[in-house]
């Protein structure tokens, strides 16, 4: 019976997680596949491209620096789970995830625009402490 009762609340899990993903853009999903599958630097190419941040050279710069800084402290990226994504408006989705490395998680967002070329990435944010990232009701205090 309680091999059944875990069962079935691992698969709840499952599908809840499932649900977040399918509401997700499929450039955010692919930028996190491609990261685990061949680095960063990959990763950053399909999740830019037609963004504004594509062409920003010191945006790029900055990101890259951090995800050495991270893969440095953390080691390799290993996994990640969507943890919300949320349609702000018709054309605007905000995705929460955890990027989860060897030794720890990162938290991110990331913005997407639904542009008449298809969804594009403007604007993420990533940080060690998910404080910095999640709205204050996301995350419970002890």
């Amino acid at each position: 019976m309680k091999t059944k009762l875990v069962l079935v609340l691992m698969l709840c899990a499952l599908a809840a997680s499932n649900a977040f993903a399918e509401n997700t853009p499929k450039v955010v999903l692919s930028a996190f596949d491609t990261y685990k599958a061949s680095g960063y630097n990959e990763a950053f190419n399909v999740l830019l491209k037609g963004s504004p941040l594509e062409s920003d050279k010191t945006t790029m710069m900055n990101l890259k620096g951090g995800f050495t800084q991270i893969e440095a402290m953390y080691g390799k990226m290993v996994g990640y789970e969507i943890i919300k994504s949320v349609m702000i408006s018709t054309a605007t989705n905000r995705t929460y995830a955890e990027l989860r490395y060897e030794k720890g998680p990162v938290f991110v967002f990331i913005d997407s625009y639904k542009s008449p070329n298809g969804w594009i990435v403007p604007r993420m944010l990533f940080h060690t402490d998910a404080e910095k990232i999640f709205p204050e009701d996301m995350i419970s205090k002890k």
